[in-house]
């Protein structure tokens, strides 16, 4: 996909930039979002301290309100080409508005390098699921967040990859988003209630540190859940349908939280994937 140059402010720049912020007329506000899609990750990271420290809720509001907009573009403009990183970074910023998306791909970058190092180029299938397995859940602790597994952030790439804990579809992520930096065809296979991944001939069960699982083993899962097993279940799923699943656990999490408002921003994000 074609990358637009981002522009950084200056500090007058940010400083009038908020400034708009503080009119809260549907026209300005959308005007504003507009904007934020052509800012670089730096600049939206200082309005989100200064908007932080200003502790005025109006201007807090204006500026989820205007964010608001501006990821809804941005998701449409993702439906068109983008791929599963980028929808998964613009899912974190429901969250975190002014999250600074570099240095997270910084570290999916260093976990992608540290794997290489270890790997020959005739490395077998076995030894690249031993490689990638020792770098995320030896070295850096990655594990599913099963003491907590509906914590809302479990959904998020960015909270996943700060805790190093999460649900089952957003450490299969990881695993993906690492072997497409290696140029490997890691799939994603979403069974009933458990996401899981493939590579060449073998399942892993990314929130289980890796494991490799069989087939009999997804079809026992679906039969706890009391679901009719279907061979389809193990065909690999497109990067839209991870986003769509994402965003439908967050909504549901809001919903229960009794945050209607939250759970609503989230389904007219999902209407947009």
């Amino acid at each position: 996909m074609v990358v637009e140059e981002k522009v950084k402010l200056s500090d007058k720049d940010l400083q009038g930039f908020v400034s708009l912020l503080r009119d809260s007329t549907d026209s300005t506000l959308n005007l504003m979002g507009q904007q934020i899609s052509k800012l670089d990750d730096h600049s939206l990271e200082n309005i989100e301290e200064i908007v932080s420290q200003n502790e005025d809720e109006a201007l807090i509001d204006n500026w989820y309100q205007a964010s608001k907009v501006a990821l809804q573009n941005q998701i449409q403009d993702w439906k068109r080409d983008g791929d599963l990183e980028q929808g998964l970074f613009l899912i974190s910023r429901l969250r975190n508005p002014g999250l600074n998306i570099t240095k997270y791909q910084e570290q999916l970058d260093d976990y992608a390098r540290r794997v290489a190092e270890k790997l020959k180029a005739n490395s077998s299938v076995n030894k690249i699921i031993f490689t990638i397995n020792q770098v995320l859940f030896r070295e850096e602790g990655f594990r599913g967040n099963q003491d907590d597994y509906y914590d809302l952030d479990n959904n998020f790439l960015h909270s996943v990859l700060d805790t190093k804990h999460g649900n089952p579809i957003m450490l299969s992520s990881i695993y993906i988003l690492l072997g497409r930096r290696l140029g490997l065809d890691i799939k994603s296979i979403g069974t009933p209630g458990h996401f899981i991944v493939q590579f060449d001939d073998q399942f892993i069960d990314p929130f289980f540190q890796g494991k490799r699982i069989t087939r009999q083993e997804c079809v026992l899962r679906a039969q706890e859940l009391s679901v009719y097993w279907r061979d389809e279940f193990l065909e690999p799923t497109d990067d839209r349908f991870i986003i769509s699943r994402c965003i439908r656990n967050i909504i549901a999490i809001y919903k229960k939280q009794n945050e209607f408002d939250k759970a609503a921003d989230a389904t007219n994000l999902l209407k947009l994937v």
